[in-house]
């Protein structure tokens, strides 16, 4: 082999090899850069998770406390629908014994009122009427 030949085998392969250094070079900067992205979002990740965790045991620390006060305000509230129930049942009561009396007595006033009413027109008409010869009817003569 000629010695240009040799040389340019000898250029041509330090050329390989000096792309293959910069390619290994550039893939282990590539490599090392992805597993501080990864380092970092595992340390998010870690985070994250501590603040959920947090979050429900504050969550169930919340429900344990609203579960404690469940009983005693279902019994208020049982004691404030039976008074409810009392009230009403008490008021219907009161309205079924004065209605028929306020009614009658209603009805009494209005039959008294009418009655002295149809009185009173009647006797009036007889004093300013007393042309006619018959009581209440006009004359027509």
């Amino acid at each position: 082999m000629p010695a240009l030949v040799q040389i340019a085998i000898v250029i041509v392969t330090l050329g390989v090899l000096a792309i293959a250094l910069l390619t290994v070079r550039m893939m282990s900067r590539f490599f090392k850069r992805a597993t501080e992205d990864i380092s970092q979002l595992t340390q998010s990740v870690r985070e994250s998770v501590e603040q959920i965790e947090l979050l429900t045991h504050e969550a169930r620390a919340t429900v344990a406390s609203i579960r404690d006060c469940v009983p005693p305000v279902q019994r208020v509230v049982n004691r404030f629908e039976a008074v409810g129930q009392r009230t009403a049942d008490l008021s219907s009561t009161i309205l079924a014994e004065i209605e028929t009396p306020v009614f009658t007595a209603a009805a009494l006033s209005h039959g008294v009122r009418s009655g002295a009413s149809y009185f009173l027109m009647r006797l009036l008409h007889r004093y300013t009427q007393r042309r006619s010869s018959i009581n209440g009817d006009n004359d027509h003569e």
